[in-house]
């Protein structure tokens, strides 16, 4: 069964080989798991990130803001109002100012000499 040379290492080398096998695949599994929650981390973070950047920026089209929580009876819930049709959306100016700066530019002061003496 286990050829003209013996038969192997032994029960005892055998039960050494499980375990280290074992091991081995805690060990290869806990790197897995850690890969995947940096992964998850990090696509979290960089969607936050970017919608933060967006949000500092200018968003073509901005985040929708979380709604109000609905009340707690239901005899009070009001019905949605319907929504308006356009024909065509109103372009919105680019770039154009829509209040005056709140300070002036300060002036420089021009430089003094330091005291004689």
């Amino acid at each position: 069964m286990y050829g003209p040379i013996g038969h192997g290492f032994g029960w005892i080398a055998g039960v050494f080989g499980v375990i280290a096998w074992a091991i081995g695949t805690l060990v290869l599994l806990a790197i897995l798991v850690a890969l995947i929650v940096l992964l998850v981390r990090f696509l979290l973070v960089a969607t936050k990130a970017a919608q933060r950047y967006l949000e500092l920026n200018g968003s073509p089209t901005p985040r929708p803001k979380a709604a109000a929580p609905a009340s707690a009876s239901p005899t009070t819930a009001t019905k949605p109002a319907p929504a308006a049709t356009t024909t065509a959306p109103a372009a919105a100016p680019v770039d154009t100012p829509t209040s005056s700066p709140a300070t002036k530019p300060r002036t420089p002061k021009p430089p003094t000499a330091p005291p004689a003496g």
